[in-house]
């Protein structure tokens, strides 16, 4: 079960009484690790309130812009990577690193709606650079 605070804004004094609107922010306490709720409840003219949409507005806006920005950056950022990793001799010392980063990067543009995992990573890295004496477990 998560703790739920109350917070009172203090531009409007709204309560859960006369209110408008309710605001949830979900935090992690840091000294105790335990995740907690807070509700701050608020009225329909609050200026706090206002700003919070805007700002919250402006952020999907400009989320969306870098997104879309993305989706034609990255393919050519990979293509220019592809294209400087082929121009290397295949002795060279960066061979090993070049390759992982490669397709580490060909990972992620499988899907660029997702972060490649963690356990991915570690696949993918074990391979180019397995452990000391040992096989690749990947």
């Amino acid at each position: 079960m998560t703790e739920r605070r109350e917070e009172t804004c203090p531009d409007c004094q709204a309560t859960e009484a006369n209110k408008d609107a309710r605001i949830t922010i979900i935090g992690k306490d840091p000294i105790t690790g335990a995740m907690y709720a807070t509700v701050t409840w608020h009225t329909k003219d609050c200026p706090t309130h206002t700003v919070n949409q805007i700002l919250m507005a402006d952020g999907v806006r400009r989320a969306k812009e870098r997104d879309e920005w993305m989706k034609t950056a990255f393919p050519a950022a990979q293509e220019r990577l592809k294209a400087a990793a082929a121009a290397l001799p295949d002795d060279t010392a960066a061979a090993p690193f070049v390759a992982a980063l490669s397709e580490l990067v060909a990972e992620q543009a499988g899907d660029l709606g997702r972060f490649v995992p963690p356990d991915r990573w570690a696949e993918i890295l074990d391979r180019h650079f397995p452990p000391q004496g040992e096989e690749p477990t990947a």
